[in-house]
């Protein structure tokens, strides 16, 4: 029996998991880079800033975007991967 590889396939699915591993990576990060960012403007918000109450909303809620980004992408991935979700075929 010989098995042949369909390399153009082969990069494609290889390409794509690079991407996406590389982005949800990244969304990760600067989700923690933005929540950080956030705590750093907590003292100067405490003290009635408006500025710092600005960026400190600003920071919070898109590092929240970024962590359900990488939630969604987690939960697509075990959707896909789970049979149980899979409808039967005919």
């Amino acid at each position: 029996m010989e098995i042949i590889i369909d390399w153009q396939k082969f990069g494609t699915v290889f390409g794509l998991a690079l991407v996406s591993a590389t982005l949800i990576v990244s969304a990760f990060a600067i989700g923690v880079r933005l929540l950080t960012n956030a705590q750093h403007a907590v003292p100067g918000a405490r003290k009635g800033k408006s500025k710092d109450i600005q960026r400190e909303v600003v920071y919070r809620v898109l590092s929240y975007v970024a962590f359900a980004v990488c939630v969604a992408a987690l939960l697509y991935g075990l959707y896909d991967i789970i049979p149980y979700f899979d409808p039967p075929k005919k």
